[in-house]
């Protein structure tokens, strides 16, 4: 059966059937860059904190967001090049997590860590439902999530802009309020199903044959996830506590 996966329709026609993905490789391909993210993100977040340097903080956080946003676009519309920008990725988006971490920390004493077990467990939840075909990836279902991501996409954009052009905020719903609650909880709850996505495209991409080197878009895909997920519920613990 083709998949309809727009990402995975780009490398069909470089499929490898000497030489194709497989499910494995791509797990050790997510483990390492996850690891390489873990590692510059503690050792930035200590390192402003014996330092007490909020400004290292706010850079490494800036840098690595524009930087992971920019790469990850290029491997959506050039997947041939995921295995260049993985490292490189990898290393944008430690020291994002390192920097937005020290600044919730700051802010909100404990929060890193309760949103780093609230995305450890949702992964490892949503993983055994994908597994037990609990929670399959139909059309309809990768429609809904994928409409919501882009959606909420657009909004952070907007917000973004606003804050850096303008130096203001869409009223309400980034303030400590039930509509700010509630859009925070949404964009967790779509970024987490976002892993069934990712779960779905491994599955996939191994089972049509798509070349090895696609593992590391499929990895690169996943630690985005990831990302989201841990900001989403960082985001979310903060307006609680707020």
């Amino acid at each position: 059966m083709q998949s309809k996966n727009p990402i995975l329709m780009r490398v069909e026609t470089y499929a490898d059937l000497q030489n194709p993905m497989s499910v494995q490789g791509t797990v050790q391909k997510s483990v390492m860059l996850t690891a390489i993210a873990a590692i510059v993100g503690v050792a930035i977040f200590f390192y402003a904190a014996f330092t007490a340097n909020v400004t290292l903080a706010y850079a490494a956080s800036m840098v690595g967001m524009f930087g992971g946003i920019i790469l990850a676009i290029i491997t959506v519309f050039k997947p041939q090049t995921a295995q260049t920008l993985a490292i490189p990725y990898a290393l944008f988006e430690g020291a994002f997590l390192g920097g937005i971490s020290f600044i919730f920390q700051l802010k909100y004493p404990g929060a890193p860590l309760q949103a780093l077990l609230a995305t450890f467990v949702t992964t490892f939840v949503l993983f055994g439902l994908y597994k037990a075909k609990i929670i399959r990836a139909t059309e309809k279902f990768k429609a809904v999530v994928m409409s919501a991501t882009i959606a909420i996409a657009i909004v952070f954009v907007v917000q973004l802009v606003m804050q850096l052009a303008f130096s203001s905020s869409i009223p309400y719903i980034f303030e400590s309020n039930w509509l700010g609650l509630g859009l925070a909880a949404f964009v967790a709850v779509i970024a987490s199903l976002n892993l069934i996505l990712d779960f779905d495209l491994i599955e996939n991409a191994a089972m049509q044959g798509a070349p090895k080197s696609f593992e590391w878009t499929c990895a690169i895909s996943l630690l985005a996830t990831l990302v989201w997920m841990y900001i989403s519920f960082l985001r979310l613990i903060g307006l609680v506590r707020d």
